[in-house]
């Protein structure tokens, strides 16, 4: 099996969805049922954040598959929705679309405890909703302008070839496949993407400041107590954990398309190897969740231990002797 054939990729990315189904469910009912009172009021926001990397990880790893060709801005899918006849500008409109949306969740969750710890009394509860639909909307509109000005597809997926043709012989299967051309213009579709990006990331940076400075100065007050205090710490460094990790495991794969299309080389087995390590994001942000806030961490914990408890036996002969039976090993013959 080779890693730039299109076999190869949705084998992975399906045997992901497989590992990630009974982690996200299980992350799932830690939120809705795990959560303490004392995190009621970041639960839906955690909630929301959590049902939107599924939907990514899903709409990657089942439902389009997506064989991008970088450096030209383009592909074809392979999932479920290209078997039932969806457009590829729709598949590929959701997937970007997605992304954002997943970033723009990820901002919620930090924005909702700077509000709960800091901003209740200000005028914040007042702006904050306007924060909100504009990141969303953002997340919405910022493909707008590539799928506004497609080019032809009659001429774009030929074009497409001659680009690839540079780099070595294409294959078969990508000759055959239905290519679609999001822009040969650069700029239709790197422009929007780095202003959004840049919106979100001075959103992040700014609430990260202002909520490190904020908790520098509780300290100086008596608003809360010192264990209090600490837990609010802890709780902040938790998010701050869990939104890194979803950022890095986004950023890395998009790094290396930026520099493919940017230094114009085309490695098909790396462009693959990106989207597989784009659609584990959600599995390893749930497992991130869980194993950093304490209280689904000691559920995961609890959960194990009871199994191991289930595991030592106990046997009572006819002496009424109690024996412990330890759990039988088997070994594998090689």
């Amino acid at each position: 099996m080779h890693l730039e054939h299109p076999d190869t990729l949705i084998t992975i990315l399906h045997l992901i969805t497989l590992l990630a189904i009974p982690i996200h469910v299980f992350g799932t009912y830690c939120i809705l049922f795990k959560t303490p009172k004392s995190m009621e009021s970041v639960k839906l926001i955690m909630l929301n954040f959590h049902v939107w990397c599924m939907v990514l990880d899903y709409g990657i790893t089942v439902l389009t598959v997506p064989y991008l060709l970088f450096p030209v801005l383009g592909g074809f899918p392979l999932g479920i929705l290209k078997d039932i006849g969806v457009p590829i500008e729709v598949q590929s409109y959701g997937i970007l679309t997605l992304v954002a949306v997943v970033s723009a969740a990820a901002i919620d969750i930090i924005e909702n405890r700077y509000y709960i710890v800091f901003a209740q009394n200000t005028k914040w509860r007042r702006y904050r909703i306007i924060l909100t639909i504009f990141n969303y909307s953002c997340s919405l509109a910022w493909t707008l302008p590539a799928f506004i000005l497609l080019p032809d597809q009659n001429t774009a997926a030929p074009g497409a070839l001659r680009i690839l043709e540079k780099f070595g012989t294409v294959p078969e299967y990508i000759r055959k496949a239905p290519i679609f051309v999001i822009s040969f213009d650069l700029r239709t579709i790197t422009l929007p993407c780095m202003i959004i990006a840049g919106f979100f990331v001075v959103e992040v940076v700014v609430f990260v400041v202002v909520m490190t400075r904020g908790m520098s100065k509780l300290k100086q007050t008596a608003r809360f107590s010192k264990s209090t205090l600490k837990m609010q710490r802890n709780f902040l460094n938790a998010i701050y954990i869990q939104v890194s990790v979803y950022i890095t495991s986004i950023q890395l794969p998009i790094f290396w398309f930026i520099v493919s299309i940017l230094a114009d080389v085309h490695f098909q087995a790396i462009n693959n190897l990106g989207f597989v390590m784009f659609s584990f994001n959600g599995v390893v942000s749930t497992v991130i969740m869980i194993w950093i806030h304490r209280p689904y961490r000691d559920f995961c914990l609890k959960i194990v231990k009871l199994n191991k408890l289930s595991n030592n036996a106990v046997h009572v002969d006819s002496g009424g002797t109690i024996h412990s039976v330890a759990p039988r090993v088997t070994s594998n013959a090689y």
